[in-house]
């Protein structure tokens, strides 16, 4: 599933995703650079571990901007962790794989169908 860039805010993003079965790592890529590079291989690595079971999207421009912004977060990048339409985890920054690993158990203990 592709995020529409007609995407303007928080809501709209949750609202988006709101049908999603699986989780989704969102990137939110005001400033594509190097550290979202990075993101991009540990969230690849974990797609090859959990498969079809896990998505990744990025959002860039203003509308990430303006994410950030809502959820009040200055680190780059911002990778958030949606099921459901809700956001389940937030990491800013550069995140080790293990975190995003251990977000994924602690969604699999509280739902069922992960």
């Amino acid at each position: 599933m592709k995020i529409s860039q007609d995407i303007k805010n928080l809501a709209e993003l949750l609202d988006s995703l709101q049908t999603q079965t699986t989780p989704t790592f969102v990137n939110l890529c005001a400033r594509c650079g190097n550290d979202n590079n990075l993101m991009d291989s540990v969230v690849s690595n974990l797609q090859e571990a959990y498969g079809k079971k896990l998505g990744y999207q990025k959002l860039a421009g203003a509308a990430a901007a303006l994410i950030k912004q809502e959820l009040m977060i200055s680190k780059n990048p911002v990778l958030l962790l949606i099921k459901d339409g809700e956001i389940r985890a937030v990491f800013g920054g550069i995140v080790a794989q293990y975190k995003l690993e251990q977000a994924l158990e602690n969604l699999s203990t509280s739902t069922q169908d992960f």
